[in-house]
């Protein structure tokens, strides 16, 4: 048999694999509600259980209510990996970085954070980014990045090298 090591893939199909619903960490059990969410306390969490997960899975399968199936997001849905030997398909996921980086934290996060925390908001940040003087290595946002629709990773790249540069001074100071 082969061992399966690492799955490589984009969030939704992370999901996919993992039975779970697309709001939920592919990874580990934590809520959806939690997850990113400041608190007083540290949120730690462990991998999900692979024997676990497809025990849950198989109740739900055979019409049983368990009470776990909707705490942990899961979908009714039988693993290709629940057969596998060795197999601990949540260590093997490996990070999507255009969705979990790239998206997640830096448009999700970041930007929406910045984009409220800069006196003016939407319009001042496209205008600052109209504003950065045009650079042979660098793309320009002509019409600033609050009218794009569908980012690439290209964009989010380009975006991340002169935000810093974009939103230097344009919050109160005590957000700085």
């Amino acid at each position: 048999f082969p061992i399966l090591a690492a799955y490589i893939a984009d969030h939704p199909e992370q999901c996919l694999v993992a039975c779970c619903k697309e709001n939920f960490c592919p990874k580990c059990p934590i809520s959806p509600t939690l997850r990113g969410q400041p608190s007083r306390e540290p949120v730690n969490t462990i991998l999900r259980d692979p024997s676990a997960t497809v025990k849950i899975i198989r109740e739900k399968l055979n019409g049983d209510k368990p009470a776990t199936f909707s705490t942990l997001g899961l979908r009714p849905v039988l693993p290709f990996w629940a057969s596998l030997p060795h197999c601990n398909i949540f260590k093997c996921i490996t990070p999507d970085l255009l969705h979990q980086l790239h998206k997640g934290m830096f448009k999700d996060h970041t930007v929406k954070w910045a984009t409220e925390a800069v006196d003016g908001g939407e319009e001042e940040v496209d205008r600052r980014f109209r504003a950065m003087t045009p650079h042979s290595d660098l793309k320009y946002f002509k019409k600033g990045i609050s009218l794009i629709s569908q980012w690439t990773g290209n964009e989010y790249k380009q975006m991340e090298r002169v935000f810093l540069g974009v939103i230097a001074g344009g919050t109160d100071s005590e957000v700085e």
